[in-house]
């Protein structure tokens, strides 16, 4: 690098989404960038272990109540649209990488979810 002409920019978009910056005038920009390029961003949500333990109660009967409303909501925010209109195969592969996040999600409990909720509309 020589002098100020070079500029280090150190950019990870983690597993989670978490964005490694060295050089605070880019963050936002990378930021942008790393959602416009598909990158989900799930920080809003509830945790995913929660989420796959509510919605596999809420798929197979078994309601949690009041207690699981926040997961539940958090799933169904997950919602990929475009200009024209909701794209629900795009918001399956969004849920189902949401839910695998959850190391220790049963993989039947998750395709159980899925299978009834991953393309409806939140």
């Amino acid at each position: 690098m020589q002098g100020n002409h070079h500029l280090f920019l150190s950019l990870i978009c983690l597993k989670h989404n978490l964005i490694r910056i060295y050089h605070e005038k880019t963050v936002i920009a990378v930021a942008a960038l790393c959602l416009a390029a598909g990158t989900p961003v799930y920080s809003f949500a509830a945790d995913p272990c929660e989420v796959v333990l509510c919605m596999y109660g809420k798929a197979t009967g078994n309601s949690g109540g009041r207690e699981c409303r926040s997961a539940e909501k958090a799933f169904f925010k997950i919602v990929k649209k475009n200009k024209h209109g909701f794209l629900p195969n795009h918001t399956l592969k969004a849920r189902k990488a949401f839910l695998g996040e959850c190391p220790d999600a049963d993989p039947e409990a998750v395709n159980k979810i899925l299978s009834r909720y991953g393309k409806v509309r939140g």
